[in-house]
């Protein structure tokens, strides 16, 4: 059995020109019992007693255990070690949805584990998260496709720290996080939303008219079964999503609520239940010819984009499908109704900012209207100025 040994390690200080760096340095015992020496510099340390702290965290762990038999702490993990178990089990304790996993696959996969997958955890620093960020950029990627990777980064490297894996993160906000340039999405007026209502072919009719009087995520919307959808009270429960033809929850608790409907989509849904073949409670509102959902891009490539091109309404990429709708009814209620609020309830958003920032536009008419307030209000008085 090898003898238990334990150390005190060090605070080195060095001076540079940029200011002071703090450097741990200590021992780790490794599984044949031999030790290799750890030098560890501490970037965002301010001072050496905290320094100190940090060491004194390190070896709490290594002293604790360096006996026989003892599992090699953080500095024998890699990278790669992180998105096993510990991974997992972050994703099955947070019930991370089914699309979210999917998207941190593809990240992990295309992206993250080519880089990081075979580093050290101890030698990953971070000047190197900084070249991995780089290399996104270099690659051409768009800014928030990187964004999200480094988001995405970021929780696992979290993930590593609470599981004592590594003693800090090497993720720097300031350093490694892309900026995202401040644009607005573009939206639909309500001309053009009317224009492009009355071009819709008659078979997609009435999920686009849905779309745009309810506000609802295409996935609400194709998820929605008959037993959401309630006549006499007017309302629609919204209770799941659809994601690759499969139910799952709603993109936030938040989203889980009912709306309120409007006549015209009571008669409208009204009618195309006497249509259709597939009435029972828990069959699809909008279904294929064998009941099957209908399938998000055949809504928007054969539906949304064909009515467009007919009223003569411009395309935008990547603003123009399903979502553009949800725009569109935050604008309308806000407008209408000079309520914040009440917008974020249509729309289900747990941030009222989300709303504000993102999801309602000012349009021409607006802008028109705010110029003729402020010449009401303070016209006279310059007037008399002159």
């Amino acid at each position: 059995m090898a003898r238990k040994s334990y150390q005190q390690g060090k605070v080195v200080t060095r001076k540079y020109k940029y200011g002071t760096a703090f450097i741990l340095r200590y021992r780790v015992r490794q599984p044949d019992g031999s030790w290799i020496e750890k030098s560890e510099t501490l970037r965002d340390c301010k001072d050496k007693k905290t320094a100190q702290r940090r060491l004194g965290e390190r070896l709490g762990r290594i002293n604790s255990k360096n006996g026989a038999g003892a599992e090699p702490i953080s500095a024998s993990r890699t990278f790669a070690d992180i998105v096993g178990s510990p991974w997992m089990h972050y994703l099955d304790n947070g019930d991370v949805k089914p699309s979210t996993r999917y998207s941190y696959d593809s990240c992990l996969r295309n992206w993250i584990l080519p880089f990081f997958g075979g580093w050290d955890l101890v030698d990953i620093t971070p000047l190197i998260v900084g070249e991995f960020m780089g290399l996104l950029s270099s690659r051409g990627l768009a800014r928030k496709y990187r964004r999200n990777i480094y988001g995405l980064l970021k929780i696992i490297f979290d993930v590593a720290v609470e599981n004592e894996l590594l003693g800090e993160t090497p993720i720097r906000p300031k350093l490694h996080r892309p900026k995202l340039a401040s644009e607005e999405k573009a939206s639909l007026s309500t001309d053009q939303a009317r224009d492009l209502l009355q071009a819709v072919d008659s078979h997609w009719r009435v999920p686009v008219w849905t779309l745009a009087l309810t506000g609802l995520r295409s996935g609400e919307l194709l998820g929605l079964r008959w037993q959401n959808v309630d006549f006499l009270r007017k309302r629609i429960k919204v209770t799941h999503s659809l994601w690759r033809g499969r139910l799952v929850q709603p993109k936030t608790q938040a989203s889980q609520a009912e709306l309120a409907m409007s006549d015209l989509l009571l008669r409208t849904l009204v009618e195309h239940r006497q249509v259709s073949e597939f009435t029972d409670p828990e069959n699809f509102v909008f279904c294929q010819g064998d009941g099957r959902p209908l399938d998000p891009d055949s809504l928007r490539r054969s539906g949304i984009y064909p009515a467009m091109r007919k009223a003569g309404v411009p395309y935008t990429k990547r603003a123009s499908g399903t979502h553009a709708f949800r725009h569109l009814a935050a604008s309308i209620i806000h407008q209408q109704t000079g309520s914040l609020k009440l917008a974020q309830k249509q729309l289900r958003h747990a941030n009222l900012a989300i709303t504000s920032e993102v999801y309602t536009h000012v349009w021409d008419a607006d802008l028109e209207k705010t110029a003729s307030v402020l010449q009401q209000a303070l016209g006279s008085s310059v007037v008399e100025m002159w």
